[in-house]
């Protein structure tokens, strides 16, 4: 990027931001954790990119104003050597005419370097902006780690819950056999029979059974 055409890559950034941001959100909705965290590398280094945008807009800013400063000295010298030589005569025109030129010049390097500092403003904001999202990534991305670690846990809870009052249920089951002589269909329908009549849970009465049996 040359430091007179600052805004060259200006686009590309925009779009890699609309696409950046379309992909952070099919993320959060997929509670995607690393997936996030991938993403806010990204910001980051679209951050760095517009701070060396920014930059190159403050040197292009710096060489305008220096532009502008010659240009202004050289018509400053062109109209005291017209007025030395000619006593403010009509022949000392040529030498006005290219001094009005430098001073119009030195007005539009002027006016090229304070755009060229807004758009690098705007490009450390869009930065700070990148940043924060980045943050905010990161911070999405530790969110949806610890709940699928907690939605890991539960259903662990939820597996050894389940095969303890299978193996408790069993166990009443196989009880019930051989103390009344029935199938284990018969066993299992008088615990729900009982589960039903007493309004109590199932594996409870499936434990009564255990201890009023297994002893």
């Amino acid at each position: 990027m040359q430091p007179d055409d600052p805004g060259a890559s200006e686009q590309e950034l925009a779009a890699r931001e609309a696409e950046l941001a379309e992909r952070e959100d099919r993320a959060r909705s997929a509670d995607d954790g690393a997936g996030l965290r991938k993403l806010a590398d990204e910001r980051d280094l679209l951050a760095h990119e517009r701070d060396q945008a920014a930059s190159v807009r403050d040197l292009a800013a710096e060489s305008r104003r220096h532009r502008a400063h010659d240009r202004d000295a050289r018509a400053h010298l062109r109209d005291k050597r017209s007025a030395g030589e000619h006593d403010n005569e009509d022949p000392g025109f040529p030498d006005r005419f290219l001094s009005g030129r430098d001073r119009d010049s030195s007005f539009g390097d002027l006016a090229d370097a304070l755009s060229d500092e807004r758009h690098a403003r705007q490009d450390r904001q869009a930065a700070a902006d990148d940043r924060r999202g980045a943050s905010d990534d990161r911070k999405a991305a530790a969110e949806a780690t610890a709940a699928a670690a907690h939605q890991a846990e539960q259903d662990v809870t939820n597996l050894r819950a389940s095969a303890e009052r299978r193996g408790l249920i069993g166990q009443a089951q196989g009880l019930l056999m051989a103390a009344h002589k029935i199938s284990a269909d018969d066993a299992f329908t008088l615990l729900v029979q009982e589960s039903q009549a007493r309004n109590i849970k199932l594996r409870d009465v499936a434990r009564e059974k255990v201890e009023q049996f297994g002893h």
